[in-house]
């Protein structure tokens, strides 16, 4: 396995921005968010299915994709219309304690790699994303809207508490066959 932390970019301008939430926020779906056990999650959660935003945002799935070749590596499933996409809301005093994202219960797949994408359209303060790997690595770059980054899902994150304004993030957690 390759020893990358993360990869980021900016991929969208603020008026893509703006249109994706507008396209996401008009097929919102049902579900139930499913945070890591033992954390503390205060932000909102909303879901959206993959195939109804794709064409939107295919930058990010490229940028998924791009950066799992270049830097991680992992057999990863398919992703496919049907996949729950997670929309989080932080308003002010919101945040996501120390968690991973990988799912050790699952007897058939793992989660391998966490991607977020920073929808939000106005600034805002405090949120910051952190990873832990042998020391806090806060992750600057993706405060910026319209950026993307992916870190391995077994990396312990939090999302610092948002002291002003809203952060908005779409998560896509990429799958594939059990690690052996």
């Amino acid at each position: 396995m390759r020893a990358a932390n993360y990869s980021s970019m900016n991929i969208f301008n603020e008026n893509q921005v703006k249109e994706i939430n507008k396209v996401i926020k008009s097929n919102f779906v049902e579900g139930k968010d499913d945070f890591a056990a033992d954390s503390h999650k205060t932000s909102d959660v909303k879901f959206v299915y993959l195939g109804k935003i794709q064409k939107f945002i295919f930058p990010f799935i490229d940028f998924c994709q791009t950066a799992n070749n270049n830097f991680f590596g992992f057999d990863l499933h398919s992703l496919t219309s049907l996949k729950k996409l997670n929309y989080n809301i932080y308003d002010e005093g919101t945040e996501y304690s120390w968690h991973i994202d990988a799912v050790p219960r699952d007897p058939v797949r793992d989660i391998k790699l966490t991607a977020l994408l920073n929808l939000s359209e106005e600034s805002y303060e405090g949120g910051e994303l952190v990873l832990f790997r042998a020391n806090e690595i806060v992750c600057n770059e993706f405060n910026k809207p319209g950026s993307a980054i992916i870190f391995p899902s077994f990396i312990n994150h939090k999302v610092n508490k948002i002291t002003s304004g809203k952060r908005y993030t779409l998560a896509i957690w990429l799958s594939g066959p059990k690690f052996r």
